[in-house]
């Protein structure tokens, strides 16, 4: 159940809390467009942080229709300073280059004014100490209805978490006018209003993000369908995620001696069982050549072994490594695991047959028992 009086609250106190851990003192930077959404949200911000720190901004792509009804909510509604700017003639520009060299898209047209309106309002907070404010609600977020690094943008979020249903009962309750809490919601950029660009209500989406519930099962298609597309738009931007090991530079005496203690242990450990390794790969060279190789059969079974030959491998690849400049050998089988190895100095990092071996055995032999086990095998034959 919704709680209007509880939410507003806590949301004005919450616009307080962020303001002051992120930038105390700073401006609240607002585009208004004349909907409910940058009122209620600019409203909100007024109720925490004042009038005289609210700064509302006015961007006409050179006309806007219900531009008079941004100009009263802010001189009369909201008392708060504003500036107008016009993003008419840096829009026109834009869309002239853009089509002289590819055809201008429609989804081009009506995404580069939202971003523009964007970059505006950061010009404007970056010269006013400022933070800029996301308008966008929990009903528009959840389809997608809006643009991406364009009013999907901003510092902060004050009505992401709430319906637009539900951001009209903050307006009541913040007792803004009627007439423009319930005005006909839309995007002031392809001339419809945002139901008939939905092809159903508000109040139907209200109702399946809170409930699950819509009666009618086509729209209920249409709006998962629209969820699912556009959830993208609420993630953080991928990136690859570069990681560099870092050498502790700090380290007591004591630790220095540990350290080198069990890098000499693994070392040695490595040179075992590497010996017994390589006897392995002699034997099976000997006995069975490059193409066979022996496999336990399976984890439990202690005696039985099989063969593996050169049909199992699906492919074999050789890189080199730009840090080290050594050749990396990585063998693929069918099963869709791979292996892959770089041979040590005392190797010759061009034989390939020998880089395969080594891919097969440390494919094969999981421990130095199944190794032993092997090895027994091939004096056996």
């Amino acid at each position: 159940m919704f709680n209007v009086e509880k939410a507003t609250n806590d949301c004005i106190q919450w616009i307080r809390d962020w303001r002051e851990e992120n930038g105390p003192g700073c401006n609240l930077i607002v585009g208004i467009s004349g909907g409910v959404d940058s009122l209620v949200a600019a409203e909100l911000c007024v109720e925490a942080v004042g009038a005289d720190k609210v700064l509302g901004v006015i961007m006409p792509n050179y006309k806007q229709d219900d531009i008079d009804v941004a100009y009263d909510i802010c001189q009369h509604v909201l008392n708060i300073d504003y500036l107008t700017i016009n993003i008419g003639s840096a829009y026109d520009d834009i869309i002239d280059q853009i089509d002289a060299a590819f055809n201008v898209t429609d989804q081009t047209l009506i995404n580069l004014a939202p971003r523009l309106r964007m970059t505006t309002l950061y010009g404007v907070s970056q010269s006013h100490n400022g933070r800029v404010v996301n308008t966008c609600n929990l009903s528009e977020d959840y389809i997608g209805y809006s643009t991406r690094y364009g009013d999907a943008a901003g510092d902060f979020a004050p009505l992401a978490q709430f319906t637009k249903g539900e951001v009209k009962r903050i307006g009541h309750y913040l007792g803004l006018p009627k007439n423009y809490v319930e005005k006909t919601p839309s995007d002031g950029l392809c001339g419809k209003s945002d139901e008939d660009n939905f092809g159903f209500t508000y109040a139907v989406l209200d109702k399946y993000i809170r409930t699950g519930v819509c009666d009618d099962p086509e729209v209920k298609r249409r709006i998962d369908r629209l969820h699912e597309k556009n959830e993208f738009k609420l993630k953080p931007m991928q990136y690859f995620n570069y990681k560099e090991e870092k050498t502790d530079m700090n380290m007591s005496p004591d630790e220095i001696l540990k350290a080198f203690e069990k890098a000499v242990a693994k070392k040695e450990k490595e040179h075992t069982i590497g010996e017994e390794l390589r006897s392995c790969e002699r034997q099976i060279k000997d006995a069975l050549g490059i193409d066979v190789y022996i496999v336990p059969k399976n984890k439990t079974d202690k005696q039985v072994c099989k063969t593996l030959s050169k049909d199992d491998i699906t492919f074999v690849g050789r890189t080199k490594d730009i840090a080290t400049g050594k050749i990396r050998t990585t063998v693929g089988f069918k099963d869709g695991t791979q292996t892959s190895v770089v041979l040590n100095d005392w190797e010759d990092e061009d034989d390939t047959e020998k880089a395969i071996m080594w891919c097969l055995l440390k494919k094969c032999f999981k421990s130095k028992r199944s190794l032993e086990k092997v090895i027994y095998s091939m004096e056996d034959m």
